[in-house]
């Protein structure tokens, strides 16, 4: 097995679903979280033009957080089988899932450049509420697990389009967003049953026991 490394902030964020992938996966790896005095000072320059997150394989160098995750997914299996499929349509169906999930948050990048604390709470409130823009992927995200018979996003079996799906969205309900609400999700009845299903799994469940903070989202 190769020496694993990640490296991003001390958050869940977009390499949660590679920390996920490796947990379940059982590999060992290092999880490195730096400060953004630290990731200027110290990392940024070295590692010019990536940005984390970044995964050290075997002392190289990776960036990209999507190309990570499905590098994760490739070198780990649960239950024998693999998180990323080998079969190539199955993989386009997971990626094709993985690519709609991250379609969600397009919107709300936008609202991190609002300097106004109320104007961007009410903007985030507004994503979320019936027909906002995040709304929308959220609702069609929903419709596409309540079409899945064995209740994970694509096959029968854990992937990283459950992953993605799993480490994404749920900390929308943490509070860590300012204007954010709580109960975003909870209209989405098809996305918190795949949650609670993904939470369930021994090998998900056991990684996240002790979590805190955001990532308390991710306790079963």
């Amino acid at each position: 097995m190769p020496a694993l490394k990640l490296v991003y902030f001390p958050m869940p964020g977009r390499v949660e679903p590679t920390r996920l992938a490796l947990a379940v996966g059982g590999h060992a790896f290092e999880d490195e979280k730096l400060t953004g005095e630290q990731w200027g000072t110290t990392l940024k320059a070295k590692v010019a033009p990536k940005q984390m997150p970044l995964i050290y394989v075997d002392g190289e160098c990776f960036g990209q957080s999507n190309a990570m995750m499905r590098y994760a997914g490739k070198i780990s299996s649960v239950d024998g089988k693999p998180l990323y499929p080998t079969c190539p349509l199955e993989a386009l169906k997971v990626d094709e899932f993985v690519d709609i999930v991250a379609e969600l948050f397009g919107p709300l990048g936008k609202t991190f450049a609002i300097a106004d604390q109320a104007e961007k709470e009410a903007a985030r409130a507004k994503l979320v509420a019936e027909g906002g823009d995040m709304a929308k992927w959220l609702q069609f995200i929903d419709e596409l697990l309540g079409k899945s018979a064995s209740g994970f996003a694509v096959g029968d079996s854990l992937t990283i389009a459950d992953i993605a799906a799993f480490s994404w969205i749920q900390p929308l309900k943490s509070g860590w967003l300012d204007g954010m609400p709580k109960d975003c999700l909870d209209r989405f009845t098809n996305i918190c049953a795949h949650a609670v299903k993904i939470a369930n799994i021994p090998q998900v469940k056991e990684y996240y026991k002790d979590a805190e903070g955001v990532q308390a989202v991710y306790r079963a």
